[in-house]
């Protein structure tokens, strides 16, 4: 059975991103799939540096939730059409080589998904996903061909819980895991 790891990178408690994942966490662990969701990415982890820093904790924990896990869900906030820059800094981190480990390899042959909650209507989001779609292939994840986006005019709390939308997004995480 696949265990997923959940990344959200979103900016503040109150995130789109946040409770998006937050959502995908219920929904896969009603399905009986072992999740982890890790968040607030941008206050616990430093900035890397070259040749510079211990791996903080929250790397370590994450680091170790992904070797058990095949299969990745982004939650990324967009800005300027581009992806937030502490969860490139997460990946960097998590892409370092330790222990047994080479560079990179803790990413390889995992599926990734990307989901973008906005504040906005979305008009460049496609540039993130490509941007981070790219990216994350640098990596060697294999990242799924669609992406999932939440805008502000979706209402994201209302409508995963009173409109079809949670049913379209329940609808992407099964085709996603399913690949």
């Amino acid at each position: 059975m696949s265990k997923v790891l959940l990344l959200s990178a979103g900016t503040s408690e109150n995130s789109g991103n946040k409770k998006a994942a937050q959502y995908a966490l219920e929904y896969l662990e009603e399905k009986e799939i072992k999740t982890y969701l890790f968040d607030n990415l941008y206050s616990e982890i430093p900035f890397i540096q070259e040749g510079g820093l211990d791996q903080p904790d929250k790397i370590i924990e994450i680091r170790d939730a992904l070797i058990e896990c095949d299969q990745i869900i982004i939650f990324s906030p967009v800005f300027n059409g581009g992806y937030a820059s502490h969860l490139k800094n997460t990946l960097d981190w998590l892409s370092l080589a330790f222990n047994d480990y080479k560079y990179n390899e803790l990413f390889q042959n995992k599926k990734a998904a990307i989901v973008s909650a906005v504040l906005g209507k979305g008009g460049n989001s496609y540039d993130a996903y490509s941007s981070l779609s790219s990216q994350l292939e640098n990596y060697g994840l294999n990242v799924f061909k669609d992406f999932y986006l939440f805008s502000s005019e979706n209402n994201l709390d209302k409508k995963l819980k009173e409109s079809t939308q949670h049913l379209e997004f329940n609808a992407f995480l099964d085709e996603y895991l399913r690949s």
